[in-house]
């Protein structure tokens, strides 16, 4: 009864040490893992009790030595079987072990995924201990802060980030822990914006903050499109609102019977004119917002430019402009309405900023899984600063490509090419015209109807 009891109390004794072993390992803490293996030690010391009747004291020895290995992180260390009595000590100090490492491994398998998580993240992310030293960030706040992230571990926030305001932020959140803090910095020489959220998280028993630093700079472009949009859609509705204001007041004035035909009109003109704007712009807001349905079928582009340069000849013969189709003879599956679109849209647009008498060139390219379509004009150009605005919505070039039109034709080119999965592209030099082409796939690869 006596031995069984003491093989118990082993048994106990073991358990909590290996427990309390293996809470050391989790925790990566070197005090913790050291107590713990005092615990580990002192479970040793019943185990000798009870092997000192059992077995010599060569097994006893074998015990311990794995026991220490194991404390320093050689986890899959284990003892041999054992004889008699003994044998059930080592079996439960095997499964102890045992547990112990899956335990760790599944802890390590976890920091694995949270620093993958922090590593990937576009925010930085910043650990602060309460003496302001930074034991931790993310790649992304290297970038931020600059240096290298060998240089910032252990080094105090303010001189990693130079920065007076997030150094401050923090220090309220440490001395306040209750909750965190969060505000908006210029950051840098840069001047960039940054959220910098303050939040407060447990350090070994102690209050420390995590810092969450979101860069606004593309937010901020958003708003500035946004705003821009609602500013040049009211104005673009409010000159021909203006307009057809004029023309009815003056004809309520009263007009010559010869006058009236030309004032109607001009009226039909700027209606026309509106009309138009809405149109596009809801065509737009469907196209952006992906609900248009595509019907993909085999589409001859020769055919297709032949069609469009004849919904423009009006304009062409008025304007002397011509267009020659040099070579389309290549198909792709694509919705062939919408494809139509992008072709007149690209005509028009090069006819419009042609002088009188210019050549439109239409040329198509086959390039492997993807067929390139070109638009060249022999107009003015566009200067390098403005060449990557081309495809905005009411972007109408400077003043030497300004003419009449909303401004939205080439921003649904540049969206509907999209949601066929190709690309739309631009070429020029002031003074040389330009070169706009579209990249589709042969294959279909878009967004289609549904059934």
């Amino acid at each position: 009864m006596r031995r069984d009891l003491a093989l118990r109390g082993a048994l106990a004794a073991l358990g909590s040490g290996l427990a309390g072993l293996g809470a050391g390992l989790m925790l990566r803490e070197p005090g913790a893992i050291w107590v713990y293996v005092a615990i580990g030690v002192a479970a040793g010391a019943g185990l000798l009790g009870y092997l000192l009747f059992r077995r010599p004291a060569a097994a006893l020895r074998e015990v311990v030595a794995v026991a220490e290995r194991i404390a320093d992180g050689e986890l899959a260390q284990r003892v041999p079987d054992q004889p008699g009595p003994a044998g059930e000590l080592t079996s439960a100090f095997n499964a102890m072990a045992g547990r112990v490492e899956q335990l760790f491994e599944s802890v390590a398998a976890e920091q694995a995924r949270l620093e993958a998580v922090f590593d990937a993240s576009e925010d930085g992310m910043v650990a602060v201990r309460r003496d302001t030293t930074v034991p931790f960030l993310n790649p992304a706040a290297v970038g931020l802060f600059g240096g290298r992230m060998a240089d910032a571990i252990g080094r105090p926030l303010i001189e990693i980030a130079r920065d007076y305001e997030l150094d401050a932020l923090v220090r309220r959140v440490i001395l306040d822990p209750a909750r965190g803090e969060s505000e908006v910095i210029t950051f840098g020489p840069a001047r960039t914006a940054l959220r910098a959220a303050a939040l407060p998280i447990r350090d070994g028993g102690e209050w420390a903050v995590l810092l969450v630093l979101t860069d606004l700079t593309e937010v901020q472009r958003l708003d500035q499109v946004r705003r821009d949009f609602l500013s040049n859609v009211s104005h673009e509705l409010r000159t021909p609102l203006a307009s057809i204001r004029a023309l009815v007041e003056i004809m309520e004035d009263g007009l010559e019977a010869d006058e009236q035909p030309e004032f109607l009109r001009r009226v039909q003109q700027q209606v026309a004119r509106l009309t138009t704007l809405v149109n596009e712009l809801l065509d737009l807001s469907r196209i952006e917002s992906g609900a248009i349905t595509l019907e993909p079928e085999a589409v001859l582009l020769g055919d297709l430019v032949d069609e469009a340069a004849s919904l423009l000849r009006p304009r062409t013969e008025g304007l002397g402009v011509a267009i020659r189709n040099e070579g389309c003879e290549l198909s792709v599956e694509a919705d062939r309405s919408s494809l139509l679109r992008v072709v007149s849209n690209l005509l028009d647009n090069a006819v419009k900023y042609s002088p009188e008498g210019g050549t439109v060139r239409v040329s198509a390219a086959d390039e492997g899984p993807l067929v390139a379509l070109s638009v060249k004009d022999d107009g003015p150009g566009i200067n390098e600063q403005n060449l990557g605005r081309v495809f905005e919505r009411f972007y109408k070039g400077d003043a030497s490509r300004a003419e009449a039109g909303v401004g939205l034709g080439l921003a649904i080119v540049k969206h509907l090419v999209r949601a066929h999965g190709g690309t739309a592209t631009v070429e020029s030099k002031p003074g040389a015209g330009a070169t706009f082409t579209v990249r589709l796939p042969k294959e279909f690869v878009g967004r289609q109807r549904e059934g």
